[in-house]
């Protein structure tokens, strides 16, 4: 001990800091993935959800709450555009899927029923709810922006479109349609890279370190700047699954939801490094 201290030239000496923390942050070290880890992920999660059949059931009541804002906003243009942000919020509501999957990582394949869903929202309690608020108010801004842009762009073009459609076929008749169009999507497509950035990691990093939401954001936008190129990747499946499922109805979300969810967890293993004593290596073999 006396030799220890001898050694020490000053408070927090770097050889006293655990290899386990980024000296820079404070936050667990970032690993390096490859393109193609993102795929290895989705095959990974669809096996995890036959292992845990109950997150089927998530996956209903998260469809049954997008048929209903789907019903509620049919006739409304611009509240219909809010089925765009049931995907930005979908790594809150993700939280219950991604207790199953750390349950099962565990080696806790019995019992695994809605309770173990629920339980995850309380033991994260007003965190989730920030979160989740954090990403819809996202989501708001770009409504609000996207409906101010077309106002301003279009005024006296549009008048009073009844459908997406319509609207989109205004848009493509002008020149200035043409171009609040290309605002949108480069608008959508940044708020998108934001939102993702932000809540990539973030919700599996509270449930297995039990940080703060500010410290698992921060573990999140660590990983996506380590890892753009695969991120986008990911973002990408995320987005082509999510749209798939809502061409058809939003019927496949029954099971593409929890199947990403399962997949989310399994990239937060492969991207954050776990703390010395923390499970390194999940205790079920490759699905």
């Amino acid at each position: 001990m006396a030799d220890n201290a001898s050694r020490r030239r000053y408070a927090g000496d770097l050889e006293e800091i655990q290899p386990g923390q980024n000296l820079d942050r404070g936050i667990p070290p970032v690993r390096d993935i490859s393109p193609r880890d993102p795929l290895q992920w989705l095959v990974a999660g669809w096996g995890d959800i036959w292992q845990a059949p109950v997150s089927l059931l998530h996956g209903l009541v998260v469809t049954a709450v997008g048929w209903l804002i789907l019903w509620l906003t049919w006739d409304q243009l611009w509240l219909a555009m809010a089925i765009s942000g049931f995907l930005l919020v979908g790594p809150a509501l993700a939280v219950g899927v991604n207790e199953l999957a750390r349950r099962l990582e565990q080696g806790d394949r019995e019992g695994l029923g809605i309770g173990q869903c629920l339980g995850a929202i309380p033991a994260l309690g007003g965190s989730l709810v920030v979160f989740a608020l954090l990403l819809a108010g996202l989501f708001v801004v770009w409504a609000g922006f996207m409906t101010l842009w077309i106002g301003v762009m279009n005024v006296g073009n549009l008048g009073i479109p009844a459908n997406l459609g319509e609207l989109l076929g205004v848009m493509i008749s002008s020149p200035s349609g043409i171009f609040s169009l290309i605002g949108l999507v480069v608008a959508g497509a940044v708020l998108a890279i934001v939102s993702f950035a932000v809540g990539v990691v973030t919700v599996p990093a509270m449930l297995d370190r039990r940080v703060s939401l500010i410290d698992a954001i921060r573990i999140s936008l660590e990983a996506f700047y380590h890892n753009r190129g695969p991120m986008l990747i990911w973002g990408g499946l995320i987005t082509v699954l999510f749209g798939l499922s809502v061409l058809i109805a939003l019927i496949p979300l029954i099971v593409v939801f929890p199947w990403l969810g399962f997949a989310m967890w399994r990239g937060y293993r492969a991207l954050v490094e776990a703390d010395a004593g923390e499970v390194g290596e999940a205790k079920r073999g490759p699905a």
